[in-house]
């Protein structure tokens, strides 16, 4: 795992289940936030908890299993992980901001969700 700032990569073969770590709404799948996290991203507005109402990104994928609009509690599945996009190998991405735009250097500590 390597963290840069407060966005998280998790070192893990291409396809990969992965999970959403708290409750939330899928706000949107494919190019989320730019080409750069691949056409199989997934944003997901956070629903519970102290972060509830900022979003998260999953980036890098190489499927999604989520569509626009399902609500999704702690553990459902979101995708595999791919090496999609601006990458150096394969990876998940995730990062917090406070709207469902991107903003440089604006991330939000992902600590209350890791620990939720």
């Amino acid at each position: 795992m390597g963290v840069s700032g407060y966005r998280i990569d998790f070192a893990v073969p291409v396809g990969t289940d992965y999970f959403a770590p708290i409750d939330g709404t899928i706000v949107k799948v494919g190019q989320c936030w730019g080409a750069a996290y691949g056409q199989h991203a997934v944003l997901m507005k956070i629903g519970s908890g102290p972060l509830k109402g900022k979003h998260i990104v999953f980036g890098h994928g190489s499927k999604y299993s989520v569509a626009v609009g399902d609500k999704v509690s702690k553990g459902t599945k979101l995708g595999k992980t791919g090496a999609e996009g601006n990458v150096s190998g394969p990876h998940l991405h995730m990062e917090i901001q406070d709207g469902p735009g991107w903003k440089k250097a604006s991330g939000i500590d992902p600590k209350p969700v890791l620990e939720a």
